[in-house]
């Protein structure tokens, strides 16, 4: 076992499907930036009402629209509960304000088109959103290199096209040597390669949603249109991300490091001048980005190639068919015209389109490949070139990583003002319901206690809990003389001194209650007022 340690660098943008997507009903965009939803966060948002509303758009004749408009028209509040967000292109923000919840064409019976905005996610840690590279697809295109080795170019054998398709295992196992069927002699079993992780403690890569857009190879002909819009939004991670994973690479068997890299090497790095040369979609390619890459491939990457301190991979999605396939054997499927209404095809060793990570849906400058990686374990004596290369990488993506950092500072600020509310709302809530026990236990003893009162002390019980009430209401302020709540003081002090069926004691507690209450529920009571209630006869022996 040679365990190598590996940091990877992005040259372009990648992105690697997971079979996700972000959707509408699960994200709104708003200052520049997808905000993914928690449909637990969402729902507890919501009030009643718009739950009602959300149910009763979700049964309407034309849903989608319906139900876009309404994540679209509340995307700034909607905003503020997500846990995670992504930047957008500028011109997929514009296209997102302008046509979500909007009918893009309509059939002839008036059924309505929407554009769905499925933006498709990269492989990322469920646990806290992190973009990684899994192993597999590293594996993949390390093993597609290794076999354009082996096989030097050379065509299928008649052996080989006897069973067409059979022909690509059969092509593996005889490069790979071993027979059909013997999978644990496959060499590649024993090379190790784990998912590659940002570091633990580093900030989290950042990814952008860009569009994904095919160009033609040649150039249109007279009266040619371009080529077919290529509807689709991918979340990528950026370009030019130095060290952004870290992972480790195992050998452990017949294939060693220094052909590993010539290899790969070998079959990636003239396919990564082709296309900065490309006759045609060279002069499409973003130009700083394309000088950056071939100075480094003139100076640090190529030394450190020579070097064996490393090797280019090409990973992802949009990779293009010949990274995928072998020299010699390719044998691409182009797509021709539908005659007689069928669709006519024919095999070739080269595609006729490219696809590009574009900021905009036209896609007429400032294009990059997809999916070009830079593989790094150098050692010590070669560590002057690796940290040069990342600091022009760095350079390059320094805008792009500083406004990720800016971002997540505010969406940790914007968390923890959220999770300060959710603890006073539960303090809150809880105060309130212990006062309300409390205010039940203490309404159930007062009643408790009227059942054991005579009829005049459970009067006066009422009268006080009416005016504590009251006073409770105005807050401090007073009503005026002679209401309401004045009248009543006037009655309880006139029938407890008129009527003969109150005792001493209960005379007395009318008058205690009457000289407590009354001034605290209207104004202007004073010594005068009170005595012209004869209070001082309720007191009498």
């Amino acid at each position: 076992m040679n365990p190598r340690l590996i940091s990877i660098s992005t040259l372009s943008p990648v992105h690697i499907g997971c079979d996700e997507v972000y959707e509408p009903s699960n994200f709104v965009i708003a200052d520049g930036l997808l905000h993914d939803l928690d449909p637990a966060d969402l729902a507890a948002d919501l009030s009643d009402d718009e739950r009602k509303q959300l149910t009763a758009l979700a049964e309407g004749r034309e849903p989608i629209g319906a139900l876009q408009r309404f994540f679209r028209e509340h995307a700034k509040r909607f905003a503020g509960l997500a846990r995670h967000q992504v930047a957008v292109a500028e011109a997929i923000v514009s296209e997102y304000e302008k046509s979500a919840g909007r009918p893009t064409q309509r059939g002839a019976a008036g059924e309505a088109t929407y554009n769905l905005f499925p933006i498709a996610r990269t492989a990322y840690r469920p646990f806290d959103n992190m973009p990684y590279l899994p192993g597999s697809s590293l594996k993949g295109s390390i093993r597609t290199a290794w076999l354009n080795h082996l096989n030097g170019g050379a065509a299928l054998t008649v052996d080989d096209k006897a069973d067409a398709k059979r022909a690509p295992r059969r092509l593996q196992e005889r490069l790979l040597g071993y027979a059909a069927g013997k999978f644990e002699n496959d060499p590649f079993r024993h090379i190790g390669l784990a998912d590659a992780h940002p570091e633990e403690d580093g900030t989290t890569p950042p990814t952008r949603v860009l569009y994904a857009i095919s160009k033609k190879k040649r150039r249109p002909r007279e009266g040619e249109s371009g080529s077919p819009e290529l509807k689709v939004f991918l979340e990528t991670v950026p370009d030019a991300l130095p060290a952004a994973f870290l992972g480790e690479l195992r050998l452990s068997g017949t294939i060693e490091w220094n052909a590993l890299c010539d290899a790969c090497n070998g079959f990636y790095k003239p396919q990564l001048e082709a296309e900065l040369n490309h006759a045609v979609l060279g002069g499409l390619i973003d130009a700083e980005w394309r000088s950056i890459i071939a100075a480094l491939l003139a100076s640090e990457l190529g030394e450190l190639m020579t070097a064996h301190q490393g090797f280019l991979l090409r990973v992802g999605r949009h990779s293009g068919a010949e990274s995928v396939t072998l020299d010699g054997v390719r044998d691409i499927k182009i797509l021709g015209p539908r005659v007689d209404g069928k669709q006519t095809f024919d095999f070739r060793p080269n595609t006729t389109e490219k696809r590009f990570a574009s900021l905009t849906k036209a896609g007429t400058s400032d294009l990059l490949p997809f999916g070009w990686i830079w593989i790094d374990a150098c050692d010590d004596a070669h560590r002057y070139l690796s940290d040069a290369l990342c600091q022009k990488l760095a350079a390059r993506s320094a805008p792009v990583r500083e406004a990720h950092r800016e971002q997540l500072l505010r969406l940790e600020d914007s968390q923890q003002q959220r999770a300060a509310a959710a603890v006073e709302a539960a303090r809150q809530k809880h105060a309130s319901e212990t006062a309300s026990r409390a205010k039940a236990v203490a309404e159930a003893e007062r009643q408790a206690a009227l059942a054991t009162m005579s009829p005049n002390l459970r009067r006066i019980e009422e009268f006080k809990a009416a005016f504590a009430a009251r006073a409770e209401q105005l807050r401090g302020g007073r009503e005026k003389l002679n209401g309401d709540f004045h009248s009543r003081a006037r009655d309880l002090a006139r029938d407890a001194l008129a009527d003969a069926d109150w005792t001493s004691e209960e005379k007395h507690t009318a008058a205690d209650a009457v000289a407590e209450w009354l001034p605290k529920v209207v104004e202007k009571i004073d010594k005068d007022q009170l005595k012209k209630l004869k209070l001082s006869a309720l007191r009498a022996p």
